[in-house]
């Protein structure tokens, strides 16, 4: 054998040897079947490598990186589609029939019937005072005390110069009766007496004033001072409140709010307790809109004469409404749907026997709660649509399903 024919042999298995190796650990080679596949692949492997090799032994540096890069290319290329034939794995879920509630909530947080603040119409340094926040008080109950000596000693002075001039103006009526005396006298001393009387009134108006009391039956919200404490004149002392009633407010729709005379009660269910629902008196829907929003406040008096239920507790306002419509109507969940500004609206439905999707244009119509959204058109009760990797389907793309979303029960 020549010299020449033994470097040919070699190069011969030294690209034999690289042929095998890259076959060996190729991904593709687990995906074949069987044997006669698995040598025919090689067969044909081989003979591409092998002119491969042959051809960068007869390259240049700078042509050896530039085939480098068109094979790396080459190779990626066929990895993507490679993966474009795998299917994608998706989640699904059905499109559901939904009757429409006549049952309505609006979330509320109840109020007391009566709420105030109470204050001094005098000012002093409070001598009587041991109130907190929950203490119950009868009308009339003494809540809280300034000091009254200052007062008390006026009010004494003011009796002492109201009593002399009435005795004082007594005595000149009956002279100016018996015409001993002249008009101007008279009219002096009823005067004096009228301004006597008045400071007096004034001064025991004062001393009584110096005691807080309590207006109506009911409980101390807040507390403001301190005892000893120096307050002014009309400076807020405590805030009092009514519970015997609860005021129940809660925003309801137009739709509502323009059949309000038809509405005498409604349903009252508080948050802690959803077992239970309380029957409220309605009094009274707004005649216009509020400043924040397009919705009107409903006012409806709940009876809590024991006061189970203090004010402030949240809860829904339950109200048995005939809904708009009651036709059935088709809901999707809100992650199947899918928006181009050229075509609109669209989901992706799964053809249960071919596991392939197909694109499907919807009519919207509104949000409901738990996830869900109205179909008026496109779709059918029944029919599986993809919520999951959208992104990446296209028309007749196959699907592996992942798991179906079970049913949730939407209310309008």
């Amino acid at each position: 054998m020549s010299c020449k024919d033994s470097n040919e042999t070699h190069k011969y298995d030294k690209r034999l040897n690289i042929s095998s190796l890259l076959f060996l650990f190729h991904p593709c080679l687990f995906r074949l079947r069987n044997f006669k596949t698995a040598a025919f692949s090689f067969f044909v492997y081989f003979r591409v490598v092998d002119n491969i090799i042959y051809f960068l032994e007869q390259m240049t540096t700078t042509r050896f990186s530039l085939c480098i890069f068109c094979l790396c290319l080459f190779a990626s290329c066929g990895r993507g589609e490679q993966k474009a034939d795998e299917p994608i794995r998706v989640k699904v879920a059905e499109a559901e029939t939904l009757v429409p509630s006549s049952e309505r909530e609006f979330s509320f947080i109840s109020k007391p019937f009566k709420e105030t603040e109470l204050s001094f119409r005098v000012g002093g340094p409070i001598d009587r005072f041991e109130v907190y926040a929950g203490n119950f008080y009868h009308r009339g109950d003494i809540i809280a005390e300034i000091d009254s000596r200052d007062f008390r000693i006026r009010k004494e002075r003011a009796e002492a110069v109201y009593n002399q001039a009435k005795a004082e103006f007594e005595r000149v009526k009956m002279l100016y009766e018996k015409d001993n005396l002249s008009a101007s006298a008279y009219e002096k001393a009823r005067a004096d007496y009228t301004s006597a009387k008045t400071a007096f009134e004034t001064a025991t108006n004062e001393l009584d004033d110096t005691r807080l009391i309590a207006p109506f039956d009911g409980y101390v919200g807040e507390v403001y001072i301190e005892k000893f404490q120096d307050v002014k004149a009309t400076q807020p002392v405590v805030s009092f409140i009514d519970i015997t009633q609860l005021k129940i407010e809660a925003y309801v729709t137009q739709d509502i709010a323009l059949q309000a005379e038809k509405i005498k009660e409604v349903g009252v269910r508080f948050d802690v307790c959803t077992e239970e629902v309380y029957s409220a008196k309605v009094v009274e829907v707004s005649k216009s809109t509020t400043r924040n929003n397009l919705s009107f406040l409903l006012t409806a008096l709940l009876p809590n004469k024991q006061g189970k239920w203090p004010a402030g507790i949240s809860g829904k306002m339950l109200l048995d409404f005939l809904a708009s419509s009651s036709v059935a109507m088709v809901t999707v969940p809100q992650t199947a749907l899918s928006y181009r500004p050229t075509e609109g609206n669209y989901v992706w439905t799964v053809d249960n026997a071919t596991r392939k999707v197909s694109k499907k244009k919807v009519i919207l119509g509104e949000l409901l709660p738990n996830g869900k959204v109205e179909v008026k058109g496109g779709l059918q009760a029944g029919e599986t649509v993809a919520v999951s990797k959208l992104r990446f389907l296209s028309e007749g793309t196959s699907v592996e399903i992942m798991n179906r979303e079970m049913p949730v029960t939407a209310q309008k």
